[in-house]
């Protein structure tokens, strides 16, 4: 066996004393102490703060106060002021203040504000080439101006914000679907124009990075000028990208136009075979609804459409020199506006003159001042129809709805029936509602009282109507109850004696019984006579109760007061009454009531005294009388002598005789009292 070798002790180092750390400043002492102590946040504060135009006030060493713009306030609660506390002392001494602490709702509202500004890439000034000249001498307002004078005012620098917008571009037509990232030109925001070659060359050296943008204090004594409004800079820029995808636009149409081509004419052949298979009309006719259906939705898929995403606005600013003039109308109307002409300092050698038009950017032919007291070129303006006045496409509208004449922003109104805007010079009042006013292309009389309604308040009654199709106002306006409650006049109906609604002459009819007019629903014919009869006057017969019968066609039974046709009633050859053939014996003809008659000894006076009215004299007092009841009617029998006797029939409390009838051996007479 082997031995191991014995370890050798290890001497172990002496352990080094710790080396004495620097002093903490007191300052950073007292931040570490602060658990809300953030290096980060006022930094932060004070750029947001610094570009979003945000003035800051300091209120003490760990308090301020912020004043927000109006463009800023939707970012925070819509507060036009708020005050912010960066420690616990300072919230102790504003309890209303916004603590600024990571997971605060003052530092979610910050980040949003910063957030929606991440769109936008500032570059900075470009630098200027050339010294800011004195009054110029060379400049000259070539431009007429409509009805007014120009003058020159005074030459200034200032600072232009230009920029261009990046955007993605998704053309969509059929099945196909193209995306693109365009470009815009490089555009002065403020006015509108298109920056020159050289301009655009050095935006796009300081976008790259090659150039350094200028100190800010080479344009300190120059005023800045604002850039136009979101809504209205975007629809500028876009209406340059809209014009720089034409072409593409084009190519996808007319691609788009053969895939249609082929599309709708193998959908025709398609269903012209199928349609030779058909026979049934009704079949033929879902084949071709479907078939106009399919290329309907086909052509509407084809169609090109075009759908801009704004990604991201490069902006920077340049110093300019700027004249301006004053623009004064002629009388009446002493409208006044300002026109300024701009030459960018920032280009190579002396720039022209851009004299553009403050709406839409362009070169004007002919400046128009606005009645607002500002100008725009010949383009953008309009003369309304109504005052004469000129006016730009933001104070006014183009057309009038009824003479497509322009009208001014005092003259416009906006119709509550087709809800399209007019001018004041035709308008008119509804009679219907409260008397509210409307476009005349909507007012017409009403063809039943003649008032004057608007669309929303009339209807136009159906073309199947007594007097056709009519326009009607609220008033003058039924429905049909006769029909399929189809609109018609207060002048074609009448009021059906049934249910009280309103049916039109063409749906009505009357009772055969009443002679009331009815609408159609509420009347039937009967079976045997084929008159129309309501549901008032119609009746069964007691022995066919599925046939229909007219009320004055069935009478009651007096002896079981069912009712009875005039097929299934006969007279009673004794009391001469019209009883049901049920109640009536076929060998003696008479009815079961008088089959009962017995001889009474004495009657109630008021009988006797009826029978004997009805007969006209007395019987002899050894006579006899026989009665019998049933269920309407008190016959009495008496004996006259000579082998004569009368039947006389009197209603169950009825003190009057109803019938009497006469036997003798000669024959019966009867004779009703």
């Amino acid at each position: 066996m082997k031995r191991r070798k014995p370890r050798r002790a290890v001497q172990r180092k002496p352990p080094r004393k710790p080396r004495p750390q620097p002093a903490t400043p007191p300052a950073e002492l007292a931040r570490d102490a602060d658990p809300l102590a953030d290096a980060g946040l006022r930094p932060l504060l004070e750029r947001y703060c610094r570009l979003g135009g945000v003035t800051q006030a300091a209120l003490g060493p760990d308090h301020a106060e912020l004043s927000l713009p109006p463009g800023e306030r939707p970012f925070f609660r819509d507060r036009p002021s708020l005050r912010v506390a960066f420690s616990l002392d300072a919230l102790e001494r504003d309890p209303d203040a916004e603590i600024a602490v990571l997971g605060s709702p003052f530092l979610s509202q910050l980040l949003g504000a910063i957030r929606a500004r991440g769109a936008r890439l500032s570059l900075g000034l470009i630098a200027p080439t050339l010294p800011t000249p004195s009054d110029p001498t060379d400049v000259a307002l070539t431009i007429p101006v409509r009805d007014g004078t120009a003058q020159l005012g005074a030459t200034r620098s200032a600072v232009h914000p230009v920029g261009r917008l990046l955007a993605r571009v998704v053309l969509r037509a059929g099945a196909g679907v193209e995306e693109a990232v365009v470009e815009s030109e490089v555009y002065d925001l403020s006015a509108g124009a298109r920056l020159s070659d050289d301009l655009a060359a050095a935006f796009r050296e300081l976008e790259a990075g090659r150039v350094a943008p200028a100190d800010r204090s080479a344009a300190a004594a120059a005023t800045h000028v604002p850039a136009r409004e979101p809504a209205e800079l975007l629809e500028l820029l876009l209406t340059h990208l809209r014009d720089k995808s034409a072409d593409r636009v084009t190519a996808r149409r007319a691609l788009a136009e053969q895939e249609l081509a082929a599309e709708l004419g193998r959908l025709d052949r398609y269903f012209e075979s199928i349609l030779k298979e058909q026979s049934d009309p009704d079949a033929v006719g879902t084949v071709t609804a479907l078939a106009e259906r399919r290329r309907t939705e086909e052509i509407r898929r084809s169609q090109v459409k075009a759908v801009v995403h704004p990604l991201q606005l490069i902006e920077a600013a340049v110093l300019i020199q700027r004249a301006e003039w004053q623009l004064d109308s002629a009388p009446p109307r002493k409208r006044r506006a300002t026109f300024s002409a701009q030459r960018p300092l920032g280009s190579t050698g002396a720039a022209p003159w851009i004299m553009a038009c403050p709406h839409c950017g362009r070169p004007p032919a002919m400046l128009v001042i606005c009645r607002h007291d500002h100008c725009a070129c010949e383009a953008c303006t309009h003369r309304c129809s109504v005052c004469a006045e000129d006016f730009c496409a933001d104070h006014g509208i183009a057309q009038c709805r009824v003479d497509a004449q322009p009208a001014c922003d005092e003259h416009v109104r906006v119709c509550p029936s087709c809800r399209l805007e007019h001018c004041t010079a035709h308008e008119g009042s509804c009679t219907e509602g409260e008397g509210h006013t409307a476009c005349s292309a909507c007012l017409a009389a009403c063809g039943s009282c003649g008032r004057l309604v608007c669309n929303r308040h009339a209807e136009q009654s159906h073309t199947e109507a007594p007097k056709g199709s009519r326009r009607l106002c609220a008033a003058c306006l039924r429905y049909c109850e006769g029909g399929t409650n189809e609109p018609v006049g207060v002048d074609e109906v009448a009021q059906c004696a049934s249910c009280g609604k309103s049916v039109c002459t063409a749906h009505q009819a009357v009772c055969a019984v009443d002679g009331q007019a009815h609408c159609s629903p509420h009347l039937r014919r009967t079976d045997t006579s084929q008159r129309l009869v309501c549901a008032r006057h119609r009746a069964t017969c007691a022995h066919e109760p599925a046939t229909l019968f007219a009320s004055d066609e069935v009478g009651t039974c007096p002896i079981c007061g069912k009712g009875v046709c005039e097929s299934h009633r006969a007279a009673c050859a004794h009391c001469g009454r019209s009883v049901c053939t049920a109640d009536l014996s076929v060998e003696s003809r008479r009815c079961a009531t008088c089959g009962e008659l017995a001889a009474v000894s004495d009657l109630p006076d008021a009988v006797v005294a009826a029978a004997l009215t009805a007969i006209g004299r007395g019987p002899k007092p050894s006579r006899r009388w026989r009665m019998a009841r049933d269920r309407s009617h008190l016959v009495v029998e008496l004996d006259l002598g000579w082998k004569q006797m009368a039947v006389v029939t009197l209603r169950q409390g009825d003190n009057v005789a109803d019938g009497v009838v006469k036997h003798s051996p000669l024959g019966s007479r009867k004779r009703s009292t």
